[in-house]
């Protein structure tokens, strides 16, 4: 899976919170649970960041609906060889290695603005059922692969990125919430990744629609078998 012109990365800051005891000496410091801020909201997708702490990098999340049984999206989003028909500013997608039904080794290429070396990443993307809560996720973080292409462009490290599905309404439709927290590597300006990151949910979740609502879009056998085991 990839990213816009993958300027990306995330980031989770995590606040200390010191209690204090009314003698003003610290008896204890707390750690606050990290938490999402709200950014924007368009076509009913509503868009988060998050800062990491050690990172400059942002986080970003997307939450959003897409109108099409969960089957559907599923099929979007793990067929690899149409990656490009829908992920932004990716001209190569290829799978290198299947690990198994649900987990595959992937290779990347994505475009990037005149003036900047493109990007490429080499990704473990798995997916897991969850029945009880009709929920699908896909996990996706870079590895190291053998096999990958030795390439002239910047090899970017994606740390961690998701997309969780949900069957709604019955199963007419699917909740998407989608993560990405990543590195571009080389030189590019922190400002320069977090804004063109900034996009990146929104963009996604869109284009995620459209792909989904094409009647060609449809489960491999194997995914198929894998849903219905899963009673999804």
């Amino acid at each position: 899976m990839r990213l816009r012109p993958l300027f990306v990365a995330i980031a989770l800051t995590t606040l200390p919170l010191l209690s204090f005891s009314s003698s003003g000496a610290a008896e204890e410091t707390r750690v606050a649970p990290p938490t999402w801020e709200r950014v924007t909201e368009d076509a009913g997708i509503v868009v988060f960041r998050q800062e990491i702490a050690g990172s400059p990098v942002i986080a970003f999340k997307g939450v959003g609906a897409v109108d099409a049984p969960m089957s559907q999206v599923i099929a979007a989003i793990t067929d690899t060889s149409r990656t490009t028909e829908w992920m932004d500013s990716t001209v190569e997608a290829r799978v290198l290695r299947k690990v198994g039904p649900l987990e595959q080794i992937v290779y990347t290429h994505i475009k990037t603005p005149p003036g900047l070396t493109d990007r490429d990443f080499v990704t473990s993307a798995r997916g897991e059922f969850d029945p009880a809560v009709k929920r699908f996720t896909v996990h996706i973080r870079s590895v190291s692969e053998p096999s990958a292409p030795q390439t002239s462009y910047v090899r970017g490290e994606i740390h961690h990125s998701s997309f969780v599905l949900t069957a709604i309404e019955g199963g007419k439709k699917t909740l998407v919430v989608t993560e990405i927290h990543a590195d571009p590597k080389g030189s590019v300006p922190t400002f320069i990744a977090n804004a063109f990151q900034k996009n990146w949910p929104l963009n996604t979740i869109k284009n995620l629609r459209k792909q989904s609502a094409k009647g060609d879009v449809r489960p491999s056998g194997e995914l198929a078998a894998a849903i219905a085991k899963a009673g999804m």
